[in-house]
């Protein structure tokens, strides 16, 4: 699908900090300290990038993050096994050592790219954001800090609680569900560590589309989200589209074809850092 980009171009690297991160922290304590320490604190870095993963798991119930969360661990007891040996020189066993860690960093390396490309670990907020505004040529209104009620849906809560379960299946939007409400908020990558870790404060402040009880639907857009829109898209009109994609999703979901809305994202071939 031959869409014109209208989000600016994403410069951020918030979806790559850690990874890059933990190779430089590695290396500066090696460096100071010494090597076995490093791996120690590489192993320490590994166990917490993989009990944030498996919260993430939990959280969105998305499985493929298993790959992520097993990957973690792996190098987790690599780097501290081998942080033990280290100091042994050619210790017994050395060899198996190095080919259990060829074969975990080939298998992971593998899956990671596979999944990777297929988009399945990747937050979706970008794609989100694009497809609100396909429909939106019109600019200029100004933006406000208030949500807008954009519509109605006749679904049970029930139905609406399903939805919430695929869209954080698919890493579509974050749900935060109460006994009154159902409110979804994408999330781009890299945006995930802070809004999960509950750095980013309220999730009110974020963007986010909320499916009351009585069926009432309202948007509310975060100025940071708006403004990495090229253009000042007019505010009523953007809010009314983005409510009304995540009804058409919802709709998609209900009629058990909500792999159409998956596909839709699949299709604008956003980068996997975006």
């Amino acid at each position: 699908m031959a869409l014109e980009r209208k989000l600016k171009p994403d410069r951020s690297i918030g979806g790559a900090i850690i990874p890059i991160s933990m190779p430089i922290i590695f290396a500066l304590i090696a460096i100071i300290f010494e090597y076995t320490i490093a791996l120690k604190v590489a192993a320490v870095m590994m166990a917490l990038f993989g009990l944030f993963y498996l919260y993430m798991l939990l959280r969105t119930g998305n499985f493929h993050l298993l790959v992520v969360v097993c990957e973690a661990f792996f190098f987790t007891f690599m780097f501290w096994f081998l942080s033990e040996r280290y100091v042994f020189g050619n210790w017994e066993g050395q060899r198996s050592f190095q080919v259990a860690m060829m074969i975990g960093t080939i298998t992971f390396g593998i899956l990671l790219i596979f999944f990777g490309i297929n988009r399945r670990l990747q937050w979706r907020g970008r794609e989100v954001f694009e497809l609100a505004a396909e429909s939106v040529e019109e600019t200029g209104d100004g933006y406000t800090h208030r949500p807008r009620p954009v519509g109605r849906v006749e679904y049970s809560l029930h139905e609406l609680r399903g939805f919430a379960r695929f869209a954080a299946k698919h890493m579509i939007a974050l749900p935060y569900i109460s006994a009154k409400s159902i409110t979804l908020v994408p999330l781009k990558m890299g945006d995930e560590f802070f809004r999960l870790l509950g750095l980013l404060g309220d999730y009110r402040d974020a963007t986010w589309v909320n499916f009351d009880v009585d069926g009432e639907v309202s948007v509310h857009i975060a100025q940071k989200d708006y403004l990495e829109y090229r253009e000042p898209l007019a505010f009523d009109r953007l809010c009314q589209s983005f409510g009304q994609l995540f009804i058409e999703f919802l709709d998609l979901h209900s009629k058990g074809e909500g792999i159409r809305a998956v596909d839709r994202m699949d299709e604008l071939k956003i980068p996997f850092f975006s």
